[in-house]
């Protein structure tokens, strides 16, 4: 029979509604239930595409023996942590906290009738295993304590609470100098992986924030070496396993240090933040891997991740048929099935592909072993004759595997995720000159915009035409960023609007001016503390993406109390970003704004479709700057004032920085060298 969980609109939950586990949903059934019979909540966080969530499912919540313990001694609590983030990061530093570990999904932990985490861990195997404790034995030992030492498990719960709050007591006031990128990318450098690139050993996470500090650290101080490791990075993300060589886009992370072995889920997130990345680096050197690239990420979220509706959807899982990565990985045979003796060899030979393989039962996660060119030189065919012979046998291989079983997608549409998206679309068409994809970015902020914004509320997800639950100060900025991110695409002035619109709705809500902190979450009966939201963790935090909007809308209106709410938090949190910045690469990038002012563009035209200022704001898209605004007027308006200083009598484009403007540019050439000079 099925349990509560079969009516809820999240996928994770319903996958888990046949369980012999008498499943609540977070909410006041559950928790009043919890206080009416003084029992333990065992919470459970995961998601639709976590892969170890899918085990211990397998292996403990639909085991009977086990589900009765479960069911006798706590009030069970399962939730999906995309629809709640605020619960899992407090009950995630939580664990951690406890543990002394890093935590991860599935979370397991348990909490006293009143909320407060007492004992916590991530996945518990069905019986002792490798130094964990089976669940069995983890259920029984915490319930048999709560039930004889009850005192010192509030004692304890209450001590746990008392150092969350003082984590989120911590700030860090002090000044920042011009070389802040610089300096957090000399820090950030001691974990670079000079051998494989990336940050650390295994597992091996894109890292794309930090990657963007070295990239700015690149423009700031013109060393090479920050530009090599970012390259270097990417580079082997792109011929790494991580990398869908077939289909497009990129897989979680990487279980080796050499990218070879992915996670296989694939998140929307992790494809927005490559993606922008992908479009910053061709900024910077032009090579067209990282367009061709990036294109194909975009085509890969437009086949798989793309509702209807204009929405997109939010992860494919790891797991199909049962097993992991059994969508992605081939055998030598499978490829000769496809393609035939010959070129089975050649796709062997490029992918890296052999009896032995890399991954289970033989199998290979297909990964680069060699650039086209040195392919070339071996089998003795010219190199450009090779590459669309390659490309010929990509399409065969994909179109195989489009017969297999495919991973299971989570269709819901989050508003922050999607947002992510939808910019990285509007940056990516704007930068290749690609209006299909500007109009993709448009489709989406037109889904949430219909569906998910009900003035001045923002709710965070859409599901089967459904929409549910209050959006947290992530999902407001992001969106905001991208309709900002479009504004600059197109011009379209409705955007600019409703960017700010966003963020003056975000700033009553999530905005404390006594103390000058942004919240993660609006004010909540069912939450044990109210957090700040300042660390990075797979995406941006959203204190800093909500900085970023701030910033932007300050370069680009300069009214309203932006630049003030900003500075303020800035005050109290860049100095200890600079100083150690591992988990605030995005928040640097607004420091480093901070200081160096923002790239405003003013682009003044006699009418609204003039060609040669459309000339002019592609070669603006097309280049790297940091912080970059653009914006329009006409010539003779008013409205320009806010930037030039003076209304403008002559057509072209300015540039100006810290209230200083260039003289009007007429020529995209001379344009992009002066916006790289800026």
């Amino acid at each position: 029979m099925a349990n509560r969980l079969a009516n809820e609109l999240s996928p994770y939950l319903r996958q888990h509604a046949h369980n012999p586990v008498d499943w609540y949903p977070w909410g006041d059934e559950a928790l009043d239930r919890a206080k009416s019979e003084s029992k333990p909540i065992l919470l459970s966080v995961g998601y639709s595409a976590c892969h170890w969530c899918h085990v211990m499912e397998r292996e403990s919540f639909d085991d009977p023996d086990i589900a009765r313990l479960m069911n006798e001694s706590f009030i069970s609590i399962k939730v999906d942590r995309e629809e709640r983030p605020d619960l899992d990061k407090i009950y995630q530093t939580a664990v951690q906290l406890m543990t002394r570990r890093s935590g991860g999904w599935p979370l397991t932990v348990f909490l006293t009738p009143d909320l407060k985490p007492f004992y916590g861990g991530t996945y518990f195997p069905p019986e002792d295993r490798h130094g964990m404790p089976g669940f069995p034995k983890v259920l029984q030992s915490v319930a048999r304590t709560y039930e004889e030492q009850a005192d010192q498990v509030v004692s304890m719960a209450a001590e746990v609470v008392e150092a969350l709050k003082s984590l989120e007591e911590k700030s860090g006031g002090g000044d920042v100098d011009r070389d802040a990128a610089l300096e957090a990318a000399r820090k950030l450098g001691t974990r670079f992986d000079d051998r494989y690139g990336g940050f650390g050993d295994a597992p091996k996470f894109p890292n794309t924030m930090s990657l963007d500090v070295m990239l700015r650290a690149f423009r700031r101080s013109g060393d090479q070496l920050w530009l090599s490791r970012v390259k270097q990075s990417i580079d082997a993300m792109i011929d790494g396993g991580i990398h869908d060589h077939l289909g497009g886009g990129f897989h979680r992370y990487a279980t080796d240090a050499r990218w070879r072995i992915p996670h296989f889920e694939k998140m929307l997130y992790d494809n927005a933040l490559i993606g922008r990345l992908l479009v910053d680096i061709w900024r910077v050197s032009r090579e067209p891997r990282y367009r061709d690239t990036c294109l194909r990420l975009l085509q890969y979220v437009e086949r798989e991740m793309s509702a209807d509706d204009g929405g997109f959807y939010a992860t494919q899982d790891a797991d199909s048929e049962g097993r992991e990565g059994a969508f992605f990985v081939w055998t030598p045979a499978q490829l000769v099935e496809v393609l035939g003796p010959e070129d089975a060899s050649l796709a062997a030979r490029y992918y890296g592909v052999d009896e032995a393989g890399n991954f289970e039962e033989g199998t290979t996660v297909l990964h680069l072993t060699r650039s086209v060119k040195a392919l070339a030189n071996q089998v003795g065919e010219a190199e450009r004759t090779l590459a669309i012979r390659l490309e010929g046998i990509r399409k065969k291989l994909f179109d195989a595997r489009e017969l297999r079983p495919k991973p299971f997608r989570d269709e819901k549409i989050i508003a922050s995720w999607t947002g992510m998206m939808a910019g990285t679309f509007a940056e990516a068409g704007a930068a290749f000159g690609e209006p299909r994809f500007v109009a993709r970015a448009a489709e989406a902020l037109a889904f949430i915009r219909k569906v998910l914004w009900s003035p001045p509320s923002l709710y965070r997800i859409a599901k089967d035409g459904s929409r549910q639950g209050r959006a947290f100060l992530v999902d407001y900025a992001e969106v905001s960023n991208a309709a900002l991110d479009l504004y600059e695409a197109t011009f379209e002035g409705e955007w600019a609007e409703w960017a700010r619109e966003l963020t003056d709705a975000a700033l009553g809500k999530f905005w404390d001016g006594t103390d000058g902190l942004l919240y993660f979450a609006e004010q909540s009966d069912d939450l044990v503390l109210r957090s700040e939201d300042n660390i990075d963790s797979e995406t941006p935090s959203g204190s800093s993406s909500m900085l970023r909007a701030l910033m932007r809308l300050d370069a680009l209106f300069q009214t309203g109390p932006y630049r003030a709410v900003a500075e303020r938090v800035l005050v109290r949190r860049a100095a200890s970003a600079v100083a150690n910045p591992f988990g605030y690469g995005h928040l640097l990038g607004v420091v480093d704004q901070w200081v160096h002012g923002p790239c405003q563009v003013l682009f003044v035209g006699e009418e609204d479709d003039d060609m040669e200022l459309r000339a002019l704001a592609d070669a603006a898209r097309a280049t790297f700057v940091l912080d970059r605004m653009l914006t329009t007027a006409k010539k003779g308006a008013e409205g320009a004032e806010r930037v030039l200083g003076q209304t403008p009598t002559t057509t072209g484009a300015y540039v100006c920085r810290n209230q200083t403007c260039s003289p009007p540019i007429d020529d995209p050439g001379a344009l992009r060298k002066a916006l790289e000079d800026a």
